[in-house]
């Protein structure tokens, strides 16, 4: 009884690596977040009962299956790319702004007129000189 089962499981086996072959079958940044997403959306489902959130949830589960199941490989690996960049630069945004937001007391905060890279400076120093790191733009700034 034991070897028909692990017989029938490996020929299950066989059966989805030759299915998976020339895939992207992979789940990436991308996917998992699609994924995790549909999994919020079908448990608010469950509160709200509406249609809409479900079929929003199905949507991303649909999309988050062709991604996995195509054969377009460059392209799908390039969305997951484009994905974890933009994500990045989220994430930086947030994590500048709670950096500002612990040191509001000691720094203040400005960007440069000419490239518009974001500088700091001691508070109460009064005027000052302030050259970019950037670009070099000499000014003069009251902090």
């Amino acid at each position: 009884m034991k070897q028909l089962w692990f017989e029938r499981l490996l020929r299950w086996n066989r059966k989805m690596q030759k299915l998976l072959t020339g895939r992207y079958a992979r789940i990436d940044s991308l996917n998992r977040t699609l994924l995790s997403l549909s999994f919020i959306l079908l448990i608010v489902n469950l509160f709200l009962s509406t249609s809409v959130v479900f079929f929003a949830a199905f949507g991303l589960w649909l999309w988050s299956n062709y991604r996995f199941f195509s054969k377009r490989i460059y392209p799908r690996a390039n969305e997951n790319t484009r994905f974890v960049a933009s994500r990045q630069r989220v994430l930086t945004f947030f994590s500048m702004i709670k950096i500002r937001f612990v040191n509001r007391h000691t720094y203040r905060y400005f960007k440069c007129p000419a490239c518009k890279q974001q500088l700091r400076a001691p508070k109460k120093r009064g005027k000052i000189k302030v050259t970019c790191s950037k670009c070099k733009e000499q000014f003069f700034r009251v902090v």
